[in-house]
């Protein structure tokens, strides 16, 4: 039986006033909201209250409130307090194209897991498309063809190929999770160059075929060789600094 709030006070430990006060403050909080058992929905104690507990100023509380609201834990209702928010992953992924936009190493990274999270699931992918998905595939890829025909780029179609790529497995926040990789390295990647609108085109089709065929290590080898045009882009920007 999960325990809520009552006016059993936990055990609290008080805290140092060393900077950053605000970050302790909030795994304090998280760690109430875990001992105490509340829920989504279920409200905490007021600030003031908080700021008392803990031995802390309440502007210290409100930065940590501040900050647990901005990551999906939290929520203020107006006129009604703060409240156990229910579990979302939004706020992080909202937070993704921001934070793998700091320089090139960031995204050599986030390439690299792109790559390696894509070839890993494909084989899962082949297994579960369905004829829609493929159709919708095709008619990418041609209009991709068209663009790369006449020396145009096709930033939505890329876009959409990988979105349909892994729409049948059903998992909405992995596919959040390849869309904001996408917005993100649209966002920051340097120009390409050497590299033309019909190599990229060459790349997905490939991956198109490997999927036709029903050859899951021809699928990997094809999504990891997609991204290696991709990685050479990033290797053509200055190194940060160690």
């Amino acid at each position: 039986m999960v325990t809520r709030e009552d006016d059993t006070q936990p055990e609290f430990r008080r805290l140092d006033n060393n900077p950053p006060l605000h970050k302790i403050v909030q795994q304090e909080i998280r760690n109430y909201i875990l001992k105490q058992g509340l829920r989504p929905g279920d409200p905490l104690k007021p600030e003031s209250e908080l700021a008392r507990l803990f031995g802390v100023s309440r502007n210290s509380v409100r930065e940590a409130v501040k900050a647990l609201e901005s990551t999906g834990v939290l929520e203020t209702r107006r006129g009604s307090g703060v409240y156990v928010c229910h579990f979302s992953f939004t706020p992080l992924l909202d937070h993704l194209p921001y934070g793998l936009m700091q320089g090139p190493r960031a995204l050599r990274e986030l390439v690299a897991l792109r790559k390696t999270l894509e070839a890993g699931l494909v084989a899962d992918a082949m297994r579960v498309i369905s004829p829609t998905s493929l159709a919708a595939l095709r008619e990418n890829l041609d209009t991709m063809r068209a663009l790369a025909e006449q020396g145009q780029g096709f930033p939505e179609q890329d876009r959409q190929f990988h979105q349909l790529l892994f729409h049948d497995l059903d998992n909405t926040m992995l596919l959040r999770l390849f869309d904001q990789f996408w917005l993100a390295f649209h966002a920051a990647a340097p120009p390409p160059r050497g590299r033309t609108p019909m190599d990229a085109y060459h790349g997905h089709a490939a991956i198109f075929d490997a999927i036709l065929s029903g050859d899951a290590d021809r699928a990997r080898t094809a999504v990891q060789e997609h991204y290696v045009g991709i990685e050479s882009k990033l290797t053509e920007t200055p190194a940060e600094p160690e």
